[in-house]
């Protein structure tokens, strides 16, 4: 998907007239082409079409359907979450356009022309994303939220054209949390007989599922800016090997609602008698979590394999878990043997 889509962006931003002129090549090799790939291209346009339509409509469907469809709007929500989900916004920005510029270099599209394809791919598939929160209730269209994808698809243009590689990579891990099973009960109104549990609410507001851990849930992810070390510093540092990393983590906990500890039953609810929920600030503080670890760069492993190198290329989204130390902002330190 992710290649067929970047090759009907070459043609949607007017950017074929930069690649380069046709050349007979296997369809189906992974080998990319050094020269404009007719074939690749008009299968791109065709499959990217019928994919980026089909999502749009379920999209909007799944709008519809749940009765949160509203006018567009827009919403201030800068100092929601703890910024955790700017942080996701920016990962997905860069990693959408590192991939589509992949997949224009298997079609033949020129390396400046390639990058700047990725790049707008990304931006047109987050802001597309963000026009339906522009048109949903609650929520909105948020320009925090387009500034962090435009700084996530400018992190990879920027380092491709200027370093022709990608030295820093935003990358996320995540792990289920354990919550206290105590029954929570409302503050308002008075003589409810209501209740929920910590699970129950982050169940209710990140969902279930490995997608919604890796892509919602912010108090189980940690976002990560991953260096390469030796590609700064190629001849003085080949002690080092290629692919190790130095990685810096950003993740919380205790957030179970946007802003603050209370939270309604029903968002929806308006009046009196709707239960509302407080947490204690003590027992469960909103607490940024900064952490210091190494990593691995799997698109600098030597593998010879061009489907192990397109697989690893794939999955270096991932940070891969080791020793870690963390730093809070209510001063804790704490070191992790093993820390995904």
């Amino acid at each position: 998907m992710l290649r067929t889509t970047l090759t009907a962006l070459c043609l949607f931003f007017w950017l074929a007239p930069t690649c380069l002129p046709g050349q007979n090549q296997p369809f189906f090799s992974l080998q990319p082409a050094d020269s404009l790939h007719k074939p690749r291209l008009w299968a791109g346009v065709g499959t990217a079409t019928v994919l980026y339509g089909s999502a749009l409509v379920i999209l909007h469907r799944n709008w519809v359907s749940d009765g949160s469809t509203s006018s567009f709007h827009t919403a201030d929500d800068l100092g929601d979450w703890n910024q955790m989900d700017k942080m996701g916004h920016g990962f997905l920005a860069y990693n959408e356009s590192r991939w589509l510029y992949a997949g224009a270099r298997w079609a033949g599209i020129r390396p400046n022309a390639a990058a700047w394809t990725g790049f707008a791919g990304g931006q047109v598939l987050m802001a597309t994303l963000e026009v339906f929160d522009g048109l949903s209730t609650p929520g909105g269209f948020s320009w925090s939220d387009m500034g962090a994808n435009l700084l996530g698809s400018g992190l990879f243009v920027s380092q491709q054209i200027g370093w022709h590689e990608q030295r820093i990579s935003l990358k996320l891990s995540a792990w289920p949390k354990d919550y206290p099973d105590d029954r929570i009960y409302p503050v308002s109104p008075a003589g409810s007989d209501g209740s929920t549990t910590l699970q129950d609410r982050s169940d209710d507001i990140y969902g279930t599922g490995l997608v919604s851990l890796f892509l919602k849930n912010y108090n189980a992810n940690t976002v990560w800016v991953s260096v390469n070390p030796r590609s700064f510093f190629p001849q003085r540092a080949t002690w080092l090997p290629k692919w190790l990393n130095v990685a810096v983590g950003v993740g919380a906990e205790n957030l179970f609602v946007g802003q603050g500890y209370e939270w309604k039953s029903n968002i929806n609810c308006d009046g009196p008698d709707c239960d509302v929920y407080r947490l204690d600030p003590d027992l469960y503080p909103r607490t940024r979590q900064f952490y210091l670890s190494f990593d691995i760069d799997l698109t600098r492993l030597p593998l010879r394999n061009r489907f192990l190198r397109l697989l690893a290329g794939t999955l270096n989204i991932i940070k891969i878990p080791a020793p870690a130390l963390e730093l809070t902002n209510r001063g804790d330190v704490r070191f992790h043997a093993l820390h995904f």
